[in-house]
C-alpha cells in the first residue's frame, strides 16, 4: 500500500509504502450507476443530486429523474453522507481507503489496476468529456474483477485523511484518522491525468462536496 518516496510522481501523503494485513471483505465490481441511486431515491424518498449551478446543469437530476443516456454511467453530485445513505439501504458500507487499495491494486504493487504500463484505452480518463458507462473498459479491470477502479469517477471511502497517517497507521486493518475535517477520495477520475488515476494516488474533500467527478462504490464485511 502507498508509493515509495523515489517515485517523483508520488505525493508526500503516499509514503511510505508498506504490506499490510487486510481481512476479508466485500466489494462491488462497479461503482454506484444513476439507476441504482434512482432506486435509492424511490424507495426512501431521499434527494436527488442537484446544485442548481451552471456548471452542474449537465448533471443535475431534474425533477428527480437523472440526465438522459445516462442510466448506467455512476452517480455523481454525491456527497459522503450521500454514499454513507446509499451503503446503509443496501445493507452494506464504504471501503476503507485500505480495502479500495487491496481491490484496486491486488497484491504485487503494481501502478495501475491493469498492470505498470500506461495504457489510456483502458480507463476514461482526461479527454474523454464526461463520465463513462461502468464496465465499458474491460481490459482495464483489476486484479479482483473490479471495473473503473483508475477514472471515471473519483470514489469516496470511508476514511477521514490524514496526510501523516501512514507514517503511523497500523499494519492489520488500518481503517483511518478517528477524526478529521475531510474523507479521503481514490481512483481518480474522467477529468484527470495518468498521474492521478494510479492505486495509490490519494485525494481529499470535505465531506459535504459534491462535484461532477465524484461518486463511490460500496463493499461489505465477511
Amino acid at each position: 500500500m502507498g508509493c515509495d518516496l523515489e517515485d517523483h510522481d508520488a505525493n508526500y501523503d503516499e509514503h511510505p509504502q508498506r504490506e499490510i494485513y487486510l481481512g476479508a471483505f466485500y466489494i462491488d465490481e462497479n461503482p454506484v450507476t444513476n439507476a441504482d441511486y434512482k432506486k435509492f431515491i424511490n424507495e426512501t424518498g431521499y434527494k436527488p443530486p442537484y446544485l442548481g449551478l451552471s456548471w452542474s446543469r449537465k448533471y443535475d437530476w431534474h425533477s428527480g429523474v437523472y440526465p438522459e443516456g445516462k442510466e448506467n454511467c455512476p452517480v455523481v453530485l454525491v456527497s459522503w453522507h450521500d454514499a454513507v445513505a446509499y451503503c446503509q439501504w443496501m445493507g452494506k458500507r464504504l471501503p476503507t481507503e485500505a480495502e479500495w487499495e487491496k481491490a484496486a491494486r491486488g497484491t504485487d504493487g503494481r501502478i495501475w489496476p491493469w498492470g505498470n504500463k500506461w495504457d489510456s484505452q483502458k480507463l476514461a480518463c482526461h479527454g474523454v468529456g464526461d463520465t463513462q458507462p461502468v464496465g465499458k473498459f474491460k481490459t482495464g479491470k483489476s486484479p479482483y474483477g473490479c471495473f473503473d477502479m483508475a477514472g471515471n469517477v473519483w470514489e469516496w471511502v470511508a476514511d477521514w485523511y490524514g496526510s501523516k497517517y501512514y507514517q503511523e497507521a497500523p499494519v492489520k486493518n488500518p481503517e483511518g484518522p478517528g477524526v478529521g475535517v475531510h474523507q479521503v477520495l481514490r481512483g481518480g477520475a474522467w477529468t484527470h491525468s495518468k498521474f492521478s488515476v494510479k492505486c495509490a494516488k490519494r485525494f481529499h474533500k470535505p465531506p459535504a462536496h459534491c462535484d461532477n467527478y465524484i461518486g463511490f462504490r460500496c463493499a461489505r464485511s465477511v
